[in-house]
């Protein structure tokens, strides 16, 4: 998920914040430290959507820390899952663009 969520973010974010002229090694920090939010809201959102069956399920899965089987978990239980993901990411950028306009002036 956390890739999936790194390969979303880089496909524009960096030019929509404006942050094109950091250095590459500066650039791939943000993209680490914003995608660990996302990822937060992400699961936030996951759990709410799951059932009380699920969510213990889920726990036991995100216990063996296996991201491959977290995801193939997370796609059967929730169909929706990319578009949870893009829907995330999303909120994300309009927040983060919003608040560097208002600082812009």
């Amino acid at each position: 998920m956390a890739n999936q969520i790194q390969d979303y973010l880089q496909k524009d974010l960096i030019t929509e914040l404006g942050l094109q002229d950091l250095p590459l090694e500066k650039q791939e920090q943000m993209i680490l430290r914003i995608g660990a939010l996302i990822q937060q809201n992400v699961i936030l959102r996951i759990i709410n959507e799951l059932n009380e069956e699920d969510k213990d399920e889920f726990d036991k899965v995100l216990a063996a820390e296996d991201g491959d089987k977290t995801l193939s978990f997370l796609q059967s239980k929730l169909p929706t899952l990319d578009d949870i993901v893009k829907d995330e990411v999303a909120k994300f950028k309009q927040n983060a663009i919003a608040r560097l306009q208002a600082v812009m002036g």
